[in-house]
């Protein structure tokens, strides 16, 4: 009787540290569910952000090309998303001699 008991106490701490671990599991694939739609969500960010670099990398890459090519005043295609901003202001766009300073 009293090996019974004894064992009828082990049991029901056993129990205890199972439904104990039962509640530390369920905890932990919520927050693994929580992690992989986080996850989901900052990669698609991620894959948009890629791909607008590359995209502005490409234009830039297109516009230094121009520069170096004198090819800057020939008409472009904008791209509905790209501002309509001139590259070079009309006091800028002469020769880069500096000004003459006049002596005292």
């Amino acid at each position: 009787l009293e090996d019974n008991t004894i064992l009828t106490d082990k049991l029901k701490k056993v129990q205890q540290e199972n439904e104990e671990l039962k509640a530390r599991m369920d905890k932990h694939m919520e927050l693994s569910r929580q992690l992989s739609t986080e996850q989901a969500v900052l990669q698609e960010s991620l894959e948009k952000e890629s791909k607008v670099n590359k995209r502005l990398s490409m234009e830039n890459e297109e516009l230094l090309w121009k520069l170096h090519n004198g090819d800057l005043c020939s008409p472009r295609k904008l791209s509905p998303s790209s501002p309509s901003v001139p590259l070079q202001s009309p006091r800028n766009s002469g020769n880069f001699s500096s000004p003459t300073v006049s002596p005292r």
